[in-house]
């Protein structure tokens, strides 16, 4: 099961416990059968509710996309300052890699990359509700190390997030290949994304 965020309730009173369960049962059915492919029946269905209570929530399968895209959104975990960069990238790579969600981001990312190269309305979500939000979080990482004199000063801001997020990305596709990859991995890519940018 999918774990989102607790949402926040807007307009009339509704059942936090519904929303979660429809959202959760809406990202499932993307990652397992893709936007096309996925019915407010069968999400409805998944989650235990009535296709009223769905309805009620969202009247369109892009409603349905917006909504989960912005509980994703919450999940993102602002990059705590652990007094270095090297510190900073290590916290961060560490959070992804390994972790238990780590098949499941893989699965959204893969799933999300097919869509958005056919669907412009599900592109601009996906810009507005994941890619910006992560590259601002990686921009403040940047500038909090340039502020500290820890970066290369010929380095752009945004050559230096895309050297953090190619990793991350790769990684993803090793875990959905099932390949085997070292168990230290997040402080071999630390020490090599330093030796690149600092």
């Amino acid at each position: 099961m999918v774990e989102l965020p607790r949402s926040v309730s807007r307009g009339r009173p509704r059942s936090d416990s519904v929303d979660r369960a429809l959202a959760e049962a809406a990202l499932e059915e993307f990652v397992g059968r893709g936007y096309h492919a996925m019915s407010i029946e069968s999400i409805a269905a998944r989650a235990g509710v009535s296709k009223v209570s769905l309805y009620r929530r969202w009247n369109s399968k892009l409603a349905i996309a917006t909504e989960v895209l912005q509980f994703l959104n919450k999940t993102i975990t602002p990059v705590g300052d652990h007094g270095s960069f090297e510190a900073d990238i290590r916290a961060l790579l560490n959070e992804s890699i390994g972790s238990r969600s780590a098949k499941t981001a893989a699965n959204i990312v893969m799933r999300m990359m097919g869509e958005i190269s056919v669907n412009a309305e599900l592109l601009a979500l996906y810009r507005t509700y994941i890619i910006i939000p992560r590259l601002e979080q990686l921009r403040g990482l940047i500038e909090r190390a340039r502020a500290r004199k820890e970066l290369r000063a010929d380095l752009p801001t945004d050559v230096a997030c895309a050297m953090i997020a190619g990793p991350l990305f790769l990684y993803y596709l090793t875990v959905l290949a099932n390949l085997n990859l070292p168990r230290n991995l997040a402080d071999q890519l630390t020490r090599s994304i330093l030796r690149g940018i600092t």
